[in-house]
């Protein structure tokens, strides 16, 4: 062996301790991204449910479905208890579900986060009831069921992501099964039982007791879910629709040596580092040469003097007023997905929770308020008031845009 390949291989050797190291010794930051994947295991993801439920419905009668809601149904015939738990109510099929729902079928559906139309249909008012909750540092929510003889089932809810409820229903179809108490003593309900037809819809709004956190905490909710999932009727199966959530709705994955491998950090990093070393000592060491490839040179790139000319041909038309109003809708808008804060009323409250969440200062966030504020009374602007917004805009976003 030469001494070229054993500094090498020393190197290589020094490099993977060093790695081993540092992968040891730094703190994981915990993933709290809603994902409510089957297939992971950061805090809000399914994976401890999925592997659990099968002692609560037999797995004789579960069937995960890849498919969507409207793909499954066209080759469904029998009534059976759809189950959805995820984040978002949204692109999941509710309008052919509920056809389903009022021909005999039920479904169980655990969402934060539901499309007006489902909630207009089941007669339902789904609002914020204290989104002031996090400003208050009052982080829990105590979510119980209204059955008497499950007292002992309530469960202390932390982190708080979710601070809606349903308000209002309809009451002669809708029966409350669970409530939300607020650290300040209001009761809203949360969990609820429509009838729908032939069917009933089981509508629950706080997916994170079924994550792996809420399990696995030191007061886990084990129990609560266990009564939530009670009622889903036995008579019939139970067709959960996990499109997006998994990329294999059966047993677990069967792995390989490299599975494992790649699943932990340190190993991929060790294996990567081994096969890219390998790589590099066959490049420079091959008596091989390769012939000159020629340089071509990539197509230019015009889509930014493109938008550059719309944009100027625009502003010279002069209508200021119109790009003013543009530029602060598009700000609102960017908002609402930054932030998921209603931009409907720009007041002080609206004011307070912006810079909690943007950690910009409350000086520059009520200027630009007031001038949105004014503008819209007004609908007149200069183009130095155009500038002024911009100005102020660039300045909200700048440490942002660094940040995301």
């Amino acid at each position: 062996m030469g001494k070229t390949i054993k500094l090498y291989l020393a190197g290589i050797f020094f490099l993977v301790l060093i790695i081993l190291l540092i992968d040891t010794l730094r703190v994981k930051p915990t993933n709290w991204k809603p994902s409510y994947s089957l297939d992971h295991k950061n805090a809000l993801d399914l994976y401890v449910f999925n592997r659990e439920i099968k002692n609560l419905i037999p797995e004789k009668r579960m069937t995960r479905v890849l498919r969507s809601p409207y793909e499954y149904i066209q080759d469904q015939t029998e009534t059976v208890t759809f189950l959805v738990i995820k984040q978002n109510m949204y692109l999941i099929g509710d309008t052919i579900i509920l056809e389903e729902v009022k021909k005999g079928s039920n479904l169980f559906i655990s969402c934060e986060n539901f499309v007006r139309n489902i909630t207009d249909t089941l007669g339902l008012n789904y609002t914020e009831v204290d989104s002031d909750l996090s400003l208050k540092k009052l982080d829990m929510l105590r979510l119980s069921l209204t059955n008497k003889n499950w007292n002992k089932a309530d469960y202390q809810l932390r982190p708080v992501l979710n601070t809606f409820a349903f308000v209002d229903a309809d009451s002669e179809n809708t029966t409350i099964l669970g409530t939300e108490i607020l650290p300040d003593g209001k009761i809203y309900p949360n969990f609820l039982k429509i009838k729908y037809g032939k069917g009933y819809v089981f509508i629950h709004n706080q997916p994170q007791v079924f994550s792996n956190h809420a399990l696995l905490a030191e007061k886990s909710s084990d129990n609560f879910v266990a009564h939530l999932l009670s009622y889903i009727p036995k008579n019939r199966p139970v067709v959960w629709f996990v499109q997006g959530q998994t990329s294999n709705p059966n047993a677990p994955k069967t792995e390989t040596g490299l599975s494992v491998v790649f699943r932990y950090p340190a190993l991929r990093a060790v294996w990567l580092l081994l096969i890219y070393g390998l790589v590099l000592y066959i490049l420079f060491n091959s008596k091989r040469r390769q012939r000159i490839v020629p340089v071509i040179k990539p197509l230019r790139n015009t889509t930014v003097e493109f938008v550059q000319t719309i944009g100027n041909l625009y502003y010279q038309q002069g209508n200021v007023a119109n790009i003013i109003d543009k530029k602060i809708v598009f700000f609102l808008d960017r908002i609402r997905t930054n932030y998921f804060i209603d931009t409907t009323k720009l007041d002080e409250r609206f004011a307070e929770k912006l810079k909690s969440k943007s950690g910009k200062s409350i000086e520059l966030i009520t200027e630009i308020l007031e001038f949105i504020n004014k503008f819209r009374k007004n609908k007149t602007a200069g183009k130095n008031d155009l500038l002024h917004l911009n100005k102020l805009i660039e300045e909200f976003w700048d440490k942002n845009l660094k940040q995301e």
